[in-house]
């Protein structure tokens, strides 16, 4: 037996429309073409819609992500990034995008796999029953653009205290989590946090908080770069340029050894034992994470 054929031209009730709307998020016509072609069978073009957005995030998925926003959520001693990158402004900024992100950031600070990671960690991460992966392919069915989660932090220490910096440009917030007792209730302490997400925002290239934490190949590579480059120098110096320049490279991406970004006399070491000295507290600067959205 054939088929029977869909009828794209029936009339479709305002209520069916307005309940699949309400369950995808969809525009009205959009949802009433569904329904029309699912011959008014509300789970059939529920289904349907799904399919298509699994297919529209396909096509959009090589698109490039440029833009985005980073979102942050504050609790208790705590706080949370997350990145989520799009291919516009526009859509970073749309309603929908940006309610998803303020919740993404509150689901991580309470339940996130692991203290730091990226989007890839999280297709089947679900907030309302949803999963992150669905949620993607919803948005390029709805706005037709490429959506992804890009990297998070989540710092909630048991002692000690955390700061956060959030960029003017709402594209780039920084943690830093000092080890230590009594600490939130230092202003200055949280104040040298901000000053130092500030400086992180400003500085994409940190990589470690001390020498120990660098990656030994970056290391070894950086090292064969400057042996080159001192190639034409006498040979019994070669090596001493080397290592002086290996050594003044290292001071850019160590967070502990650059200078402190409100007095570049001292460095951010010096800066975090002058201000647990002036008020009275055992501190160290234990991590930080730079989270940025295509900045």
């Amino acid at each position: 037996m054939r088929p029977a054929r869909r009828d794209s031209s029936m009339s479709i009730d305002a209520k069916t429309v307005g309940e699949l709307r309400k369950r995808t998020g969809l525009p009205m016509m959009k949802c009433k073409k569904a329904l029309q072609e699912a011959g008014g069978d509300l789970e059939v073009a529920a289904d349907n819609l799904r399919k298509q957005g699994v297919k529209a995030s396909e096509k959009v998925a090589a698109r490039e992500l440029k833009e985005g926003l980073v979102f942050v959520h504050r609790e208790g001693n705590g706080a949370c990034a997350v990145s989520l990158m799009c291919q516009t402004d526009f859509v970073a900024k749309s309603e929908d995008v940006v309610a998803f992100g303020k919740q993404l950031a509150q689901e991580l600070y309470t339940r996130a796999p692991s203290d730091t990671g990226t989007g890839d960690q999280l297709d089947d991460f679900e907030i309302n029953g949803t999963t992150v992966k669905k949620t993607y392919d919803d948005f390029a069915l709805k706005m037709g653009e490429n959506i992804k989660v890009g990297e998070w932090a989540r710092f909630v220490p048991e002692t000690g205290a955390v700061a956060i910096y959030e960029h003017h440009n709402g594209r780039i917030a920084a943690v830093v989590e000092f080890e230590g007792k009594g600490l939130g209730d230092a202003e200055a302490v949280m104040e040298l946090g901000k000053h130092l997400g500030m400086q992180l925002s400003f500085h994409k290239d940190v990589k470690a908080l001390t020498r120990d934490e660098l990656d030994a190949e970056w290391v070894a590579k950086e090292r064969e770069i400057f042996i080159a480059q001192a190639e034409n120098m006498p040979e019994d110096k070669r090596a001493m340029i080397a290592e002086g320049k290996l050594n003044k490279r290292l001071k850019d991406v160590v967070l502990l050894e650059m200078p402190f970004i409100m007095n570049d006399k001292v460095s951010v070491q010096d800066q975090v034992a002058a201000i647990a000295k002036d008020a009275g507290v055992e501190m160290s600067l234990k991590r930080f994470a730079r989270i940025g959205a295509g900045a």
